[in-house]
């Protein structure tokens, strides 16, 4: 949301307004010509951006205006999608402890701390590796076609596609949390939950409460729950050996069904508007589905299709699509990695810079583990700044430190990175981590080489 609107505005809030931002809220000008032809009336007319005076200045914001890849994001916008997408991350929490989202605080640690997301939970805590090697991935086609292809960010796909799965299947049923979770009547778990379990522990997933999903089976559990429904326990009884043995027999009877071959991939847009309503699922939510679609031409609006793969690119990084050409399955001969456009997505080992470009390094827990390229930015006290914010955005007052001459990591004010980098041992890196992360193990302490 940021980087729309400090891209439209050159950096200057003032030209800002409360009906400007309403009304480019949740259109998609690269999309849909409908939304354009809306957006440059409204510029015409001076409705928009009033503030801005000057001729030359305002075309150089409308051509701003309709380069934006997505949806033009708002606080409005954020608060309708979250109704959409929120619900994705509640099923997640079944793959992990419930501890593990409200870790336990120094006993004498007064500053506020940043508690994990499910995000990081799943890819710091939980993610091995599928694959033969650091690089493979599991990719899915369809419910029942799953390959592997090399990427240089494996577990961020992988978690991509867990909240994917979700959007496919949960949501219907997802209405009574309490029927889900907590049925009072049978210890059996909804059938699309255990799916979900299996599904991570072929992404590369593992933890207790996943190995506990993997040891049932989703279509017995299914029927199970199906028969308490049919007869509940409050009214009916039943042997133990009958009960299991009619939950088998209508289990054996599902061999009538085969699976449907996938449909097409869905349009985004279409050449005629209809009352557009954004859906909460869609059965054909893979990556390889999205990359296809985003490669459509645009036309005159967005489908409901359209409208929910734009809603979740603008939460989920926008799935890598920006730089994904093709998808060659992994074999013998090294294929190369794809790389997404995301912040988190850079690579763990970037190529080394030629003085034009600046990479931000998280610095991990322990010194056992590669400090992590997560953002980098062109050599500008803009960019930095831009980069700046986007850090601090993610967690509780980072702090900022650079490789000195005599190979230590000395803190620095971010307003003074662009000056400090000039008698920095390495100029084009900068490190970083949060205050409520252990700082003593890395600041004024050499740093070793974690280049591979």
């Amino acid at each position: 949301m940021y980087e729309i609107w400090y891209a439209i505005t050159g950096g200057d809030a003032h030209l800002c307004d409360d009906y400007t931002v309403a009304k480019l809220g949740g259109l998609a000008p690269r999309w849909s010509s409908r939304d354009r032809a809306i957006i440059e009336t409204l510029f015409a007319t001076r409705h928009l951006f009033p503030r801005a005076h000057d001729p030359a200045v305002r075309g150089q914001i409308l051509q701003r205006v309709l380069a934006v890849e997505g949806l033009i994001l708002t606080f409005q916008t954020f608060f309708k999608h979250v109704k959409i997408l929120g619900p994705v991350m509640l099923p997640l929490r079944a793959l992990f402890p419930a501890g593990e989202l409200c870790p336990p605080r120094d006993e004498f640690s007064p500053v506020s701390r940043r508690l994990p997301s499910v995000r990081d939970i799943l890819l710091q805590h939980c993610y091995k590796r599928p694959g033969q090697n650091d690089r493979d991935c599991l990719l899915q086609y369809s419910e029942h076609d799953e390959r592997y292809f090399e990427c240089s960010n494996p577990g961020l796909y992988s978690y991509w596609q867990l909240c994917l799965h979700l959007l496919r299947h949960a949501y219907g049923q997802w209405k009574s949390p309490k029927k889900t979770y907590d049925h009072s009547e049978s210890s059996e778990r909804p059938g699309w939950v255990i799916r979900l379990g299996h599904f991570a522990r072929r992404l590369g997933f593992e933890s207790d409460q996943i190995s506990s999903l993997c040891s049932q089976d989703p279509d017995l559990s299914q029927i199970r729950m199906h028969m308490l429904q049919e007869r509940p326990s409050v009214l009916f009884s039943a042997p133990a050996d009958k009960f299991g043995a009619e939950a088998d027999s209508r289990q054996k009877g599902q061999a009538i069904f085969e699976p449907r071959p996938p449909a097409p991939a869905p349009l985004m847009t279409a050449d005629s508007a209809t009352a557009v309503r954004a859906p909460k699922n869609h059965p054909a939510f893979f990556l390889p589905t999205l990359w296809s679609a985003l490669t459509q031409e645009p036309r005159y609006a967005l489908t409901e299709y359209g409208v929910l793969v734009l809603i979740a690119m603008s939460f989920f990084e926008n799935f890598g699509s920006s730089s994904v050409g093709g998808i060659r399955e992994s074999s013998p001969p090294a294929q190369s990695p794809l790389r997404s456009s995301s912040v988190y997505s850079v690579p763990v080992h970037p190529a080394k810079s030629h003085g034009d470009s600046i990479t931000f390094w998280h610095l991990p827990r322990t010194r056992g583990m590669h400090p992590i390229a997560e953002y980098s930015c062109d050599a500008t006290k803009a960019d930095v700044k831009k980069a700046v914010h986007s850090i601090r955005a993610q967690g509780v007052a980072p702090l900022f430190a650079l490789v000195d001459r005599d190979g230590r990591l000395r803190l620095c004010d971010p307003s003074q990175i662009m000056h400090r980098r000039k008698r920095s041992k390495q100029s084009n890196d900068v490190y970083y981590l949060y205050s409520d992360e252990d700082s003593k193990i890395w600041i004024m302490k050499k740093l070793n080489s974690h280049r591979m």
